[in-house]
């Protein structure tokens, strides 16, 4: 096998997360600290296990951007084989442990807590990247493709949804869909499944009335204040007051008790209400940043399995942050799901910043270069022929959604390489 080139990992994509991680803690001691008073008797509570988090989740991100990405191929259906019993005592151990604003899915033992799903997600991307990148032209088939894959996710998605998590289970499924488009299926498995998927959603809203009541929130927030609209009501309030600047770092009144989870689900709208819509435009431009830089990643990827890996972890990462946005801002109905890196919850945040990790690994592997630039610097070490099978792969993917053709022949050029 031709050994690959190493270089620095991605600084660019390494400072947005970092400033977020960053900002993250400066907001939840911000929006904290009156809760964490009241609940606790200490105004320091929630920002110091947050701390801790982001202590964990840094030596997990160091560890991760040193470790190989392929190590984690390996150990894929351990991984998925280790969280799936995790969700499965989410389930079964006393609602004690478990539950928590109506949906059971943490598991506390003492001092020590963790949500599964939030492991899923993670999880979930490694294991369907080792899967599809294996399938080669079987993945059009749907009794080799789609069945297998749509049993292995309705089995990780079932167990979230027992658990009352719809928010978690539409991030599970939308990313599964985008690294089983980006891996070469067909595309009209992928409608089939997406119809499929909408109507199993909108049969879970019709038979749970309380998001129904959250649907007709967010068409009228204000008609049902004293309901499922007072957190989008608040929410509302807050970014409005912030005006173009905000009112200033720890000036923020809807945290005062008005609005609820301020500290987790909400923490945007109290960074709009003390930085104003600077402050939000900020926040949107560094995961900005990380989806550029994440796709970039994964345009420039050295093997299939990376190329899906990194896609995986960048659409989960953007996406769950732009449906946190778009609810507090009201765009679509309430749902439960934090910001990453940002929201307190030191499962969230450790899961991310390792996910983080393992994509500055594969950016370590790929470089920064532009294929011109990679075909020269290696053809200086005697290995010009790979980097130009490198470079031709990274044309023909940018092309490669086109058509089904485009896709299978990437696999065939890629299979080609690997015998040699």
């Amino acid at each position: 096998m031709t050994e690959t080139l190493q270089r620095k990992p991605d600084y660019v994509l390494l400072a947005a997360v970092g400033i977020l991680v960053l900002l993250g803690l400066v907001m939840v001691y911000s929006a904290s600290f009156m809760r964490s008073y009241a609940d606790t008797g200490d105004q320091l509570y929630y920002t110091l296990r947050q701390m801790n988090a982001a202590v964990i989740g840094a030596i997990a991100l160091l560890a991760a951007q040193r470790i190989d990405y392929r190590v984690w191929r390996r150990f894929s259906v351990h991984l998925m084989a280790g969280t799936l019993f995790l969700l499965v005592l989410t389930l079964i151990l006393p609602a004690s442990m478990t539950e928590a604003n109506g949906a059971r899915s943490w598991i506390r033992i003492g001092a020590f807590s963790m949500q599964p799903s939030e492991i899923a997600k993670l999880t979930m991307v490694i294991y369907f990247a080792d899967w599809l990148s294996r399938r080669g032209e079987k993945l059009t088939n749907v009794t080799y493709g789609l069945a297998p894959f749509a049993l292995m996710l309705g089995v990780v998605c079932g167990l979230v949804i027992l658990g009352r998590d719809l928010g978690t289970t539409i991030v599970l499924v939308v990313i599964a869909g985008m690294v089983y488009f980006a891996a070469g299926a067909n595309l009209l498995h992928i409608i089939g499944a997406a119809i499929v998927a909408g109507s199993a959603f909108w049969g879970l809203i019709n038979v749970a009335a309380y998001r129904q009541e959250r649907i007709a929130a967010w068409t009228d927030p204000f008609a049902h204040y004293q309901g499922a609209g007072y957190q989008p009501v608040h929410a509302l309030y807050a970014l409005g007051s912030g005006g173009l600047f905000g009112a200033g770092i720890g000036q923020a009144r809807q945290k005062f008790f008005w609005l609820p989870e301020a500290h987790t689900d909400a923490i945007f709208a109290i960074i709009g209400e003390e930085f104003g819509l600077i402050g939000t435009l900020f926040v949107v431009t560094c995961f900005l940043v990380i989806a550029y830089r994440g796709m970039r990643i994964a345009g420039r990827s050295p093997d299939p399995f990376a190329a899906l890996l990194a896609t995986g972890i960048t659409c989960w990462l953007v996406f769950q942050a732009l449906i946190n946005i778009a609810v507090v801002t009201t765009l679509i109905p309430f749902t439960g799901l934090t910001l990453p890196f940002i929201s307190y919850g030191g499962t969230s945040l450790t899961t991310c910043m390792a996910a983080a990790g393992i994509l500055l690994n594969i950016s370590r592997h790929t470089g920064n270069a532009s294929p011109g630039e990679a075909h020269e610097t290696v053809t200086q070490s005697g290995r010009s022929e790979s980097i130009a099978r490198l470079a031709g792969w990274w044309r023909n993917r940018r092309s490669r959604l086109s058509g089904a053709g485009r896709r299978r022949s990437t696999q065939r050029a890629w299979g080609a390489i690997r015998r040699r």
